[in-house]
């Protein structure tokens, strides 16, 4: 046993899992544990910068789902980094549906305000796609391995059809929407790129109940 203990152990990539596993390793009487990571700093996606006098959360900023279900909301409560009313019964109750209040704001890239009235056919048609996103295994080999070629691909050709009689700046408009909900929903669904999420994982994701919080 001793000598098990005693055993050399490195862990891959100084972000949360990593240093969770290292904590977890020495805690059980690990002695010969290190960490390797390729980066200047450690954290992985928890990463805070600033906006002026501001601190913004790049990474790791909300919590989704706060439920009993949820191992990382009970982890911040017990440690006391919630604010009270996302401890309340009512707040853990609410199902958003995978959609929490919040008033959007739009900006072109020259940075003319647009009303959310105007990208509202983006809106309605990309929720659409996502809700109605299938399992790859339903598909031919190839055809459409990510998420983000079914959005992109469905996207495109139910436009062609659907907005053929608007302008050619209000298409690239809508268009333009649709593919900042698609980086968006990359946060929600924690990864770099919708491209790199395949169809059969993203089907098996189950929405928890309870309004998103955030650290306080």
């Amino acid at each position: 046993m001793a000598e098990n203990m005693d055993a050399k152990i490195v862990i891959i990539g100084c972000g949360i899992a990593g240093i969770a596993a290292a904590q977890r390793l020495i805690e059980s009487g690990f002695t010969n544990v290190r960490i390797l990571e390729a980066t200047g700093r450690s954290g992985g996606r928890i990463k805070s910068s600033r906006l002026g006098n501001a601190v913004i959360e790049i990474g790791a900023a909300f919590i989704h789902g706060p439920s009993e279900k949820n191992p990382v909301f009970c982890l911040a409560r017990d440690y006391d980094l919630l604010d009270p009313k996302a401890l309340t019964p009512e707040n853990q109750a609410v199902d958003v549906d995978e959609g929490p209040p919040q008033v959007p704001n739009w900006f072109t890239s020259s940075g003319q305000k647009v009303s959310p009235e105007t990208v509202e056919p983006a809106l309605e048609l990309f929720y659409k796609l996502l809700d109605s996103t299938p399992q790859s295994k339903s598909h031919k080999h190839g055809s459409l391995p990510s998420v983000g070629d079914f959005i992109k691909s469905e996207a495109l050709r139910r436009t062609a059809k659907k907005w053929k009689n608007k302008d050619k700046s209000t298409r690239q408009l809508l268009l333009g929407a649709i593919n900042t909900l698609l980086k968006e929903e990359c946060y929600s669904s924690a990864t770099h790129s919708m491209d790199e999420l395949d169809l059969v994982g993203f089907s098996m994701y189950q929405s928890i109940k309870g309004v998103d919080c955030t650290f306080p």
